[in-house]
């Protein structure tokens, strides 16, 4: 009888796949719906300001769902390599998307078609200004640049002269601060008005610790930083070093975002977990498991309820895969 418990414990084990040292709190996410179509990974994705919809990234192509029914609405095509980065305008008009072949292009969300074409160089990251006249770009380049909607022509390039490529950018909710992540560790507040570096954050990684994703507060009182060396760390934006450092992930932590109140902390990681924290004692509220799958993205309702993760290997075709969770209230 103890060989069979035995046996049955090291099934679980390994089926659950809890890495040596981790916790768990007692409250798990409650998939709601599983977008299962893909051909690689989910590296971007987002709910649509009113709710209704979600975009995920896949591969080369922008996939349009219901968030109410989890039906696929739409496919808008035109880039040719990976897309690394999705963002709904704040009017929920347009979708704008930063590909590896070089361009951000704007998508008009009422017919799904392309509307403009940005040359920026390989684009990384892309992100709306809360005014949404102006699009924001990280690109291989080292530098940040800023957009013009309605004409699609550059107004402003952002540039410190460290050329580490800038894989993550956030805009603070006033519009007035940039947070740039390097893939060398480096993160960067930009002045929107003065065009020059607020302030630089300390890396303590002794060697290169990719800055995977970057995220402010609603209230814009604070930054989070998900990085390589599996941690998450909260910025206040006046100092220079980090007012909490999470051991978040037992891999690369990769996607992270506030809850429309502020009360939670969403985080992803290779190590395929989703992890909620509790922002006032950053302690681990709720958490699952991603299909087995490194989770790339994560994103928020608007209405707080739900939360969507983008999942996939990028070593293996057709694996990539959007899940819509239900949160459990605090």
């Amino acid at each position: 009888m103890k060989s069979v418990l035995f046996s049955i414990l090291l099934v679980s084990l390994a089926v659950t796949g809890f890495p040596e040292g981790q916790t768990y709190p007692s409250k798990k996410l409650l998939e709601w719906a599983d977008l299962k179509a893909g051909k690689g990974p989910v590296y971007g994705q987002g709910w649509s300001p009113d709710g209704n919809r979600i975009v995920t990234a896949d591969f080369d192509q922008i996939r349009v769902w219901n968030a109410n029914n989890g039906r696929e609405l739409a496919v808008m095509k035109g880039h040719t390599e990976f897309i690394w980065g999705l963002a709904w305008a704040p009017d929920g008009q347009i979708v704008a998307s930063a590909n590896q072949d070089g361009s951000v292009r704007l998508w008009n969300m009422e017919d799904y078609s392309q509307i403009k074409q940005m040359q920026t160089g390989w684009a990384f990251c892309v992100a709306w200004l809360p005014d949404g006249k102006k699009l924001v770009t990280g690109n291989r380049g080292g530098f940040v640049q800023i957009w013009d909607r309605e004409s699609g022509e550059l107004i402003q390039t952002f540039t410190s002269g460290n050329y580490s490529f800038i894989i993550s950018v956030a805009c603070s909710p006033d519009g007035k601060t940039i947070a740039a992540g390097r893939l060398n560790g480096e993160i960067e507040l930009w002045d929107v008005e003065t065009s020059q570096v607020r302030l630089t954050l300390n890396n303590y990684s002794e060697s290169r610790c990719d800055v995977n994703g970057l995220a402010w507060s609603p209230d814009g009182g604070l930054l989070a930083s998900a990085h390589q060396d599996k941690t998450v760390r909260i910025w206040d934006g006046v100092n220079p070093n980090p007012i909490q450092s999470l051991e978040a992930h037992a891999g690369w932590a990769r996607g992270l975002a506030w809850s429309p109140d502020g009360s939670l902390l969403a985080t992803t990681g290779e190590d395929k977990k989703i992890y909620l924290w509790d922002t006032k004692t950053w302690e681990k509220y709720a958490w699952e498991e991603h299909s087995f799958l490194p989770v790339w993205s994560i994103s928020w309702s608007p209405d707080g309820k739900k939360v969507a993760s983008g999942a996939g290997k990028y070593e293996t075709p057709h694996t990539g895969a959007t899940i819509i969770w239900i949160v459990p209230s605090l």
